[in-house]
């Protein structure tokens, strides 16, 4: 599916937060409005230079989860009329970005979520 860019945000730890409409018309009038959130991070040891890791450490999350990571976040609204799109995503960009745009905007964000990403890979292959 071709995503439709909306907006571009370099953040302050030098990653950029794409934001894309994905909205899909699902009537003569009417669509679902998505509004896809993505942020792509490359596996470096700079990542972790707050808490740095061993050699070993690195290499196996390098590993296990491959580069870079996606941080991906999805909001969507069902039904929305054709006159009441434009505004309903605009309000769905803006719900985001005050909800959740400091959180992946802080310094330590890419490197908790890389390490999060890690420890449920690890989890899941305990399961197996």
């Amino acid at each position: 599916m071709e995503q439709t860019p909306y907006k571009k945000l370099d953040l302050p730890h030098g990653h950029c937060l794409e934001i894309f409409d994905d909205s899909r018309k699902i009537g003569a009038d009417a669509w679902v409005v998505i509004m896809t959130a993505t942020m792509k991070i490359p596996v470096e040891t700079s990542l972790f230079a707050s808490e740095p890791l061993s050699d070993d450490k690195f290499n196996d999350i390098l590993k296990a989860l491959g580069s870079p990571i996606e941080y991906r976040y999805r909001l969507e609204r069902n039904m929305i009329m054709d006159h009441e799109k434009d505004a309903v995503l605009e309000n769905l960009v803006n719900t985001f970005l005050e909800n959740t745009g400091k959180y992946v905007a802080n310094s330590k964000f890419p490197a908790k979520l890389a390490l999060k990403a890690y420890r449920d890979r690890v989890e899941k292959r305990k399961k197996k």
